[in-house]
């Protein structure tokens, strides 16, 4: 399956069904899904116990495996926790972008799974990964809120240091850390106060590209700047390592 994100992935996931021919296919693929609809599948995956979840489930990644295109249903499936992980670990990510990172690691945890090996809890191991990914994400965007913060608090206590968000990223752009386009699309969006579609669209990106761009220039940015021993210093308040800690 052609992997996507639509202008609103969490509706389009709502509204995920497969056709009559990929349900007949996949029963004959998979007797466990036999003498259900997809609208019984859904709701057996709500209220049913753990042991005919796990079988179901397993049933979906399998088909999924013989046909990418059971990926979009395996993922409707898992929406409710995908929602719940967003808002515990991630909450102040922009709520697509949370999602599309879940979704994107849901399918590499998808085409990797062995239902032989794992064939208990299904939804928790398939949702692992994700869930990781998410919180690096969710990292990522508090290390730069927290240093754009501090660089914006210093620079009006000592406007000498002619310290500014621009500053810190045309800095690592002279380091060659991040790119001029990537830092354009960080600014736009966290600064700026751009949405990431709008940014991509005036960069020529498509969304999904211009995420994954973004995701990696702020992992690298992130990395060069705490490490780098001739960065701005940082006074590790008491607010800082509490962060620190919830992070």
């Amino acid at each position: 399956m052609q992997r996507t994100v639509s202008l609103d992935l969490e509706t389009a996931l709502e509204r995920t069904a497969p056709t009559r021919t990929q349900w007949d296919a996949w029963i004959r693929r998979e007797p466990s899904l036999a003498g259900l609809t997809h609208r019984d599948l859904r709701r057996v995956l709500r209220t049913g116990c753990q042991d005919r979840k796990d079988e179901l489930l397993g049933a979906l990644v399998r088909a999924t495996h013989a046909d990418p295109g059971a990926f979009g249903v395996v993922a409707a499936c898992l929406l409710p926790g995908l929602r719940r992980r967003i808002a515990r670990c991630a909450p102040t990510l922009d709520r697509q972008d949370a999602l599309a990172v879940m979704v994107d690691a849901l399918y590499e945890a998808v085409a990797d799974y062995d239902t032989a090996e794992h064939s208990r809890f299904v939804a928790s191991e398939l949702l692992g990964l994700p869930t990781r990914r998410l919180r690096r994400a969710a990292t990522e965007q508090r290390a730069w809120s927290l240093h754009a913060r501090h660089d914006t608090d210093t620079a009006s206590a000592a406007p000498a240091m002619e310290l500014s968000a621009v500053g810190m990223v045309a800095s690592a752009v002279d380091a060659g850390v991040v790119t001029d386009r990537d830092a354009q699309l960080i600014l736009d969006t966290r600064i700026a106060g751009r949405s990431l579609r709008e940014a991509a669209q005036r960069l020529g990106l498509g969304y999904e590209t211009a995420k994954k761009r973004r995701q990696r220039a702020e992992a690298r940015w992130a990395r060069w700047w705490t490490s780098s021993a001739t960065a701005v210093p940082l006074r590790r308040t008491a607010g800082h390592r509490r962060c620190e800690e919830v992070a």
